[in-house]
């Protein structure tokens, strides 16, 4: 019987730092450079305007910065924005070339939150998923733009994948 309860202090130990393995702060993961994979949505939309509605927006949509990456600063004062697209690109800003790029605010994160505080707005999105290798966000306006042409508005999900 002695036995028994003898070996009962270890298997709780065994439990407890198992289920008490270090994780990387959201903050952390995020980091480094992204490409954008997919642009979906639960119900389908016609972004293009062409008469066809489909939960995969990126099939849809031309717009400039479909064939960019992003960049996480450590600093949390900017992403930058890499187009990696071909020169001049009508969807693009006039004379906007393979790796220009543009950056936005800073950007915090909060909870299962991503926040960009700018001047005059504060755009948040939803963190479906992070891992080393993914991020999902839920969420409007990160693919908008300047001009209209260009620019879509949608609650979807942006799926990256870390370059």
């Amino acid at each position: 019987m002695k036995v028994k309860y003898l070996f009962l202090p270890f298997l709780l130990f065994f439990l407890v730092s198992c289920n008490n393995q270090p994780t990387t702060p959201k903050n952390e993961l995020i980091l480094g450079v992204w490409k954008l994979t997919e642009w979906y949505n639960d119900t389908p939309i016609d972004i293009n305007k062409d008469g066809t509605s489909s939960k995969d927006l990126l099939s849809q949509w031309n717009g400039c910065f479909k064939t960019s990456k992003i960049e996480f600063s450590d600093k949390f004062d900017y992403v930058k924005i890499i187009y990696t697209g071909s020169n001049e690109n009508p969807k693009c800003p006039p004379n906007f070339k393979t790796n220009d790029y543009s950056t936005t605010p800073p950007w915090t994160i909060e909870d299962d939150e991503l926040i960009f505080i700018g001047d005059d707005y504060f755009d948040v999105y939803e963190i479906v998923e992070l891992t080393n290798k993914t991020l999902i966000l839920k969420g409007a306006g990160f693919l908008t733009c300047c001009d209209e042409e260009i620019s879509y508005y949608t609650d979807g999900y942006l799926k990256f994948k870390k370059k």
